[in-house]
């Protein structure tokens, strides 16, 4: 079996990260953080603070995992290196079954969401939400399908050109913008357990830094390279979310955001730049919507093969085969893509269907609460290697699991004690037991 080439540096996954957690996610829900802390700028910038912690540390303590091994899977890999095969397959089965496809699906909506207000005036438009959706899923799959290596030059231009929109309301809002929103808003203990929801939110915001790994066997000299972008990227990520929304709270005030939800960011680009530059604005933000979503596919694209290359898949020899011309497993990618557009159906019905709608199932909340439960148990599994003397600094051994470990567990109160927090745990155990029962069913078939 042909063995996929390295081909991605240091910026690139560096971009990778940043990319993928800075796009949609601070955009989308700045005004679902103010909703769940009642409006409190404070508690929203403590949330922030908070759902850091798991990507700083989270970042810092999965590098160990990196530095131990660069076998296709990432987080596969480390599971299996943690805990055994099973626990493995696992993090692998939910990952391509609900999390990588989910997070597509309401990512290539939101960057849909987004291109029709930009086009606001384009009638036809309006009414194609849907369309280009579906668009944008067939567009970037094929990209990352048919010129992966465009795909990774995609990512990091994303990037880069995505950091204007953000960089122009965080310091622009904070320097021109009015502070009494802060000024009047308290930390209090009963502000913060009201607002615990909010951590889900924040999750999602966050959500995305554990992608890189997925591709650590196409990182050049990836046992350096990956741990440097897993401590480096959560820094950046913080710092620009906690000056967006502070800068956007400024020029706004939360009553404004609270009233205007996903159109918060329009508004405060027409207050500070008028309606001409507020559109380059908005353009920038669809490019960094879809450099976000570009990032999610790069990563979904390559867990059916690394299931496939463990024999844990059905037609595990076809799905593990590297096309000699794309350098990519195809079955893989057609795989992730047929997974993506079922939830993108689902999504659909979250939305569009009155008996759906009445479940309040959000998609882009569903896979965060279980995929914190595999970060939790990885970061408990590098202070369980750490006490057998294999890792010697104390605080890469103990200290950073220790507090990636909290913040999992921050995450996974939030998500327990939100509205729907009970019903996705139980969709994903129902997920978790459907690929135990596969996994068992391979097993008894070798």
């Amino acid at each position: 079996m042909e063995e996929v080439k390295r081909k991605y540096g240091l910026m690139t996954t560096i971009a990778m990260v940043v990319g993928i957690v800075v796009g949609s996610g601070i955009f989308f829900k700045a005004d679902d953080i103010l909703i769940l802390t009642d409006g409190n700028v404070a508690i929203g910038c403590l949330v922030l603070i908070i759902g850091a912690v798991g990507i700083i540390f989270g970042g810092i303590t999965i590098a160990e995992w990196a530095k131990i091994t660069d076998d296709a899977g990432g987080l596969i890999s480390y599971g299996e290196k943690a805990f055994g095969k099973h626990f493995a397959f696992l993090i692998g089965w939910f990952q391509m079954v609900v999390y990588y496809p989910a997070l597509t699906a309401v990512i290539c909506w939101v960057g849909a969401n987004y291109t029709l207000q930009l086009f606001s005036n384009v009638t036809f438009l309006q009414n194609s939400i849907w369309g280009v959706s579906i668009f944008y899923m067939v567009a970037l799959y094929l990209i990352n399908t048919l010129a992966p290596k465009l795909g990774g030059y995609l990512q990091t231009s994303t990037t880069f050109i995505k950091m204007i929109p953000l960089l122009c309301i965080a310091f622009l809002g904070v320097i021109f913008g009015d502070s009494s929103s802060l000024q009047v808003s308290s930390i209090t203990g009963a502000g913060i357990v009201a607002g615990s929801s909010a951590i889900v939110a924040a999750a999602f915001s966050y959500d995305g830094w554990s992608i890189a790994p997925s591709i650590c066997h196409e990182i050049k000299n990836a046992k350096k390279n990956l741990p440097l972008a897993l401590t480096i990227a959560p820094l950046i990520i913080l710092v620009m979310y906690l000056l967006y929304f502070l800068g956007i709270n400024f020029l706004l005030g939360p009553e404004q955001i609270l009233e205007l939800e996903d159109l918060a960011f329009e508004a405060a680009s027409n207050k500070l730049f008028g309606t001409g530059a507020a559109k380059l604005l908005l353009t920038g933000v669809v490019i960094s919507v879809l450099g976000t979503c570009n990032g999610i596919i790069l990563g979904s694209c390559r867990v059916p093969h690394a299931l496939a290359i463990r024999k844990e898949l059905p037609k595990y020899e076809k799905i593990s085969e590297v096309h000699t011309r794309f350098n990519v497993s195809l079955r893989s990618h057609f795989i992730s893509f047929c997974l993506s557009c079922v939830w993108l159906f689902i999504h659909y019905l979250s939305i569009e269907s009155s008996i759906f709608a009445n479940l309040q199932l959000d998609v882009s909340g569903l896979p965060i609460v279980i995929m914190y439960i595999f970060y939790f148990l990885l970061f408990v599994g590098v202070i369980l290697y750490a006490r057998k003397g294999n890792i010697k600094s104390r605080f890469f051994g103990f200290v950073s699991p220790t507090l990636a470990c909290i913040g999992a567990i921050i995450v996974i109160y939030g998500g327990l004690s939100s509205q729907n927090g009970k019903m996705y745990l139980l969709i994903s155990c129902i997920v978790l037991v459907s690929g135990y029962c596969m996994l068992k069913l391979m097993e008894s078939k070798k």
